[in-house]
């Protein structure tokens, strides 16, 4: 089956983010060196809703026991483990939190975040709020071939 337009484009963001991220050497006077490289990061907009006291000690995909006092979220795709910033766009407040659970399963949204999340980002009164997410280049590759399939 041939590559649709946006899965062409997404590919292309994907390997020139990965090019961004492989180390090379540079040359200082005296020594040929490996510079300290950051990963190269990305930013997307996606819409989050939050959980709480209701699922608060059940089983997360991760293995963990939900805690709605810690710093976590569920993403359907991305690595569990990984961290991310999130940004709300209606307070400008940030926090970085860790995917622990896989979900939402709700159409439209991206993200559940734990109770203690959507607190610091002012958005606990909320059903639903606009974030901007920022992903490392192996978080991205990671959700970018999730939804290739």
């Amino acid at each position: 089956m041939p590559m649709t337009a946006g899965q062409r484009t997404l590919s292309i963001v994907v390997l020139g983010l990965l090019s961004l991220a492989t180390p090379g050497h540079a040359l200082d006077n005296t020594t040929l060196h490996t510079p300290r490289v950051r990963p190269a990061m990305l930013t997307i907009s996606m819409v989050a809703s939050w959980y709480g006291e209701k699922f608060q000690g059940k089983m997360t995909a991760s293995g963990e026991l939900f805690d709605m006092n810690k710093l976590t979220a569920a993403h359907k795709s991305l690595p569990l483990g990984s961290l991310v910033r999130l940004t709300a766009k209606s307070t400008g407040k940030s926090v970085v939190v860790r995917i622990n659970d896989r979900g939402p399963w709700i159409k439209g949204r991206d993200l559940d975040l734990s109770e203690a999340a959507a607190i610091v980002l002012g958005i606990h009164d909320r059903g639903l709020s606009a974030l901007e997410v920022t992903l490392t280049t192996s978080e991205f590759a990671a959700l970018s071939g999730a939804q290739k399939h």
